[in-house]
């Protein structure tokens, strides 16, 4: 073979190496960031319940929840006046449903979680990571909690009324192109069609008065009135009732003929609790009180 065609072989073998070299080290690791794997999706996980607590999918039917059931994107959950439910995100963040709530998984990535609280308390307590962000909507108009890491609790009338308070860290809170900072130790409330009041301290505890029914009645459902702090829940017989922005409620319950003591529990967003008990109530719709005169002859 002559040295040219010796020279034309070493050229070419040379020419393949560089070729293989650069697909190796250029080409290759393109086509592997290609086909690499899907990041798994953003969940939130049931870590804890007690009492009634309900999930529901896209078909919007509710079923019991379990422990370890992950929430996505429009999911919903719900407790009872007896349950309550703490979710669990990748990050180590927690938020916790009280009793009565109803929450919807509005958006659900790394960079944002959305929740929409239709009605309840929710407790949050967010690590603090300046990449993500937790927000609560809190009405139907754009008035919403968000933060980057903080422990706070919110509440909602379903109604456009709303309180939030913080226990670490700031939130801000939004509505009707306002937003105020609602920093540790502090709360705010929001009232349907307005922007969010200016924080204030915490108060030391929650006001309550009750008007109790008669302590004797011939009905078999009696009224029980009163009025609070707006943004407190109140729980009358076992029940959460609505509360309206100026802390009024009212409901009737139902009794059935004997002696009968009512509770009514309180609750706010900076955790004080007010319990009250009824004074001792007769229900007896059977004897016929009606004084009828005698005939005189």
């Amino acid at each position: 073979m002559s040295g040219r065609v010796w020279l034309a072989v070493a050229v070419a073998v040379a020419l393949a190496a560089v070729g293989v070299s650069y697909w190796v080290f250029f080409q290759r690791p393109e086509h592997a960031a290609e086909v690499a794997a899907p990041v798994e999706p953003e969940t939130l996980r049931v870590s804890q319940l007690t009492g009634q607590v309900g999930v529901s999918g896209e078909s919007g039917e509710f079923r019991p929840a379990r422990v370890g059931d992950t929430l996505s994107s429009r999911d919903r959950i719900r407790t009872g006046d007896d349950g309550a439910a703490q979710l669990l995100a990748a990050d180590g963040s927690t938020v916790k449903l009280l009793a009565a709530t109803d929450v919807r998984v509005a958006e659900l990535r790394r960079e944002l979680k959305r929740l929409h609280l239709a009605a309840g308390m929710v407790e949050a307590d967010v690590r603090d990571d300046p990449a993500r962000v937790l927000e609560v909507e809190l009405d139907d108009h754009g008035g919403a909690a968000r933060t980057r890491g903080a422990a706070f609790t919110a509440s909602a009338n379903g109604a456009g009324s709303a309180a939030v308070a913080t226990r670490r860290g700031e939130v801000i809170l939004s509505a009707r192109g306002k937003e105020v900072v609602i920093r540790t130790g502090q709360y705010a409330r929001l009232s349907p069609g307005a922007p969010p009041e200016a924080p204030a301290p915490l108060p030391p505890s929650l006001f309550l008065k009750v008007e109790w029914p008669p302590t004797a009645s011939k009905k078999s459902q009696v009224v029980v009135a009163g009025v609070t702090a707006p943004g407190a829940r109140v729980q009358v017989a076992g029940h959460y009732i609505p509360v309206d922005d100026k802390g009024v409620y009212r409901t009737e319950v139902p009794l059935s003929d004997g002696v009968h003591q009512l509770q009514v529990h309180a609750v706010d967003v900076g955790g004080h609790v007010v319990d009250e008990k009824s004074p001792r109530i007769l229900v007896d719709t059977k004897t016929d009180f009606t004084v009828v005169p005698p005939k005189w002859k």
